[in-house]
């Protein structure tokens, strides 16, 4: 099992602190928050039923780590393998 950690954007001293810490651990992954901010309000309109034309019916990714990355700056996942 390996760790990840997701750093948000705005929160890069946070991700060098990890990076620091976390020296030489095979089993973590640090990465900064790559997903787009627009697309996920868009997504989030299309799950209280705004009909966007999209045949999906809402995110397949549900990881949960938006709170964690608004409250603390970062977040921990599994990795899915």
């Amino acid at each position: 099992m390996r760790l990840i950690f997701v750093v948000a954007r705005d929160q890069l001293a946070r991700l060098e602190s990890l990076r620091a810490s976390l020296v030489g651990a095979d089993d973590v992954l640090i990465v900064v928050d790559r997903r787009d901010g627009q697309r996920r309000l868009a997504e989030a309109g299309h799950l209280t039923g705004q009909s966007t034309g999209d045949r999906r019916v809402g995110e397949r990714r549900t990881t949960g780590i938006d709170g964690s990355l608004r409250a603390m700056g970062w977040a921990v996942v599994e990795e899915v393998s």
